[in-house]
């Protein structure tokens, strides 16, 4: 995914917290996520950016946003890829 993609969330995909392990699940497929990785997929919402979830990541982890973009769009990319997460279109 670009800076400019707009993640769209998928209806299908389950999302818990078990005694502090995030998970989400699709199907008979799950994964467990890292606190950074849930705190992405919860600003997931279809008409969010890469880099508006970046900015928001930037802002409340205090790092360089470009850094907070760039490791968005690895997490959404790899979600993606996974079947977690609908690619979405660039942002007009």
């Amino acid at each position: 995914m670009t800076p400019d993609s707009v993640p769209a969330p998928r209806l299908d995909v389950r999302y818990r917290n078990i005694r502090g392990q995030i998970l989400i699940a699709r199907g008979e497929d799950a994964l467990e996520l890292t606190e950074t990785a849930a705190f992405v997929f919860r600003r997931i919402d279809g008409t969010r950016s890469v880099r508006r979830i970046g900015e928001a990541l930037a802002a409340e982890y205090g790092i360089g946003a470009d850094e907070a973009v760039a490791d968005a769009a690895a997490v959404l990319t790899g979600l993606a890829d996974a079947g977690f997460v609908g690619a979405g279109a660039p942002c007009s």
